[in-house]
């Protein structure tokens, strides 16, 4: 029995050796800056109990930090293809970790928050070169292997962050922002010191050959991954629901005990991410990005629409199963389409673009969602959410043809 159990666990982890150091690295740096990111974690608790902002004030405070961070993101990836993707990923995690020092001297003034956005802009600018950055590192052919780590690392620190933050946020809250810019600079050093990008790139084939006109040209003029883009856009405008209309679904089903119920399916979200995120990369290690989004939508489907019907605690957990399973297929797979598909010369700039999709769904899903729900109820938005669902997964299967045509003709 041991020896079945060691042999499977060998041909698990078999496909993530040998892929050097500097991936490793950037897994370990991501791990710690996503574990530090105390302040994200508690911005509107910081808003409202220590500043003391109302709920009409925070929101708007909190709209700029998102704001700012997806003004970086477009920004940033431009800058990094010009002068060097892993320079311009340092500099601007050191200077969010920069602002974040700051601000915890100053975190009791009105004003602080406007350091926090600044800080947003340069944080928010670094998060698409990381993917641009993998690209650059991952083996031929293992790219999957390697947004799959990658999702997995951001989810240890994810999973283990907030409790130390919140601990920080009762009895030390200058420390919620030094620690932040302590594990920031931390991934920084770990960056410096372990990452070592190509002296000269891979001969590009295909769609990945170097394409001289300006980035945003070039990205427009590639039609698939417009349409791709669009998928995303979707996408994320269903899983957004998740952080508006789940707490609100949770709330109204169980009263008093919804806050700590929510925090459960957090929980268990969290979990379900470490556990299955390497052995469903692996499973699904031989299917297209495109058809591991089709088999992404259908999770989705069924784990958004069972929330339209009645509810009881142990119907939210399985329908929470259901749609982080669905989370973690698409979360390993989009970077790799998007990689196939970006010249590059262009990959930071590409990243950005497509920065500009997700986070853009995620601001306009509650906008969305709040009138429908007012008018039509919770049960409507979820059935209207998976019906969504269904439209972009069936966009996914026709986008996969589309895209083997082009396999054929490169």
């Amino acid at each position: 029995m041991k020896k079945d159990s060691g042999a499977s666990f060998a041909r698990l982890v078999a496909p993530y050796r040998g892929l050097g150091g500097s991936l490793w690295s950037m897994f370990f740096a991501t791990m710690i800056n996503r574990f530090g990111d105390f302040v994200g974690a508690f911005l509107a608790l910081y808003l409202s109990r220590i500043l003391g902002f109302d709920a009409s004030r925070a929101g708007a405070m909190v709209s700029v930090v998102f704001a700012a961070s997806a003004l970086g993101a477009f920004v940033s990836g431009r800058i990094a293809d010009a002068v060097g993707r892993k320079r311009t990923l340092m500099i601007c995690q050191a200077v969010g970790a920069a602002t974040n020092l700051a601000a915890s001297f100053v975190f009791r003034e009105s004003w602080a928050p406007w350091l926090i956005a600044l800080g947003s802009l340069f944080r928010g600018g670094a998060r698409p070169l990381i993917g641009a950055i993998l690209a650059d590192l991952a083996p031929t052919g293992r790219r999957k292997e390697v947004f799959g780590l990658q999702y997995w690392s951001i989810n240890v620190g994810v999973a283990l962050g907030p409790l130390v933050a919140a601990f920080l946020f009762d009895h030390a809250t200058a420390w919620l922002f030094r620690g932040d810019a302590v594990c920031t600079a931390l991934a920084v050093l770990l960056i410096g010191k372990g990452v070592h990008m190509p002296v000269a790139p891979r001969a590009a084939l295909g769609l990945e050959q170097r394409d001289e006109r300006g980035a945003l040209r070039a990205f427009l003029a590639r039609p698939i991954l417009l349409a791709f883009a669009l998928l995303a856009f979707l996408s994320s405008l269903t899983y957004s629901q998740t952080g508006f209309a789940l707490p609100l679904t949770v709330s109204a089903a169980l009263g008093a005990a919804g806050p700590g119920f929510l925090a459960l399916l957090m929980t268990e979200n969290a979990l379900l991410v470490l556990l299955f995120s390497i052995p469903l990369a692996r499973a699904l290690r031989a299917r297209s990005p495109l058809e591991c989004m089709t088999l992404s939508g259908v999770f989705y489907i069924f784990g958004f629409g069972m929330l339209a019907l009645p509810l009881g605690r142990a119907w939210l957990i399985a329908a929470t199963a259901i749609w982080t399973l669905g989370e973690i297929i698409s979360s390993v797979n989009m970077g790799v389409f998007l990689a196939k598909h970006s010249p590059e010369n262009w990959r930071g700039s590409f990243q950005s673009f497509m920065g500009v999709f997700y986070q853009g769904a995620w601001a306009i899903g509650p906008l969305l969602a709040g009138p429908l729900a007012r008018k039509a109820g919770m049960s409507a938005l979820w059935a209207a959410t998976a019906a969504l669902c269904a439209v972009w997964a069936l966009g996914a299967v026709f986008l996969e043809r589309w895209d083997r045509r082009l396999g054929a003709e490169c």
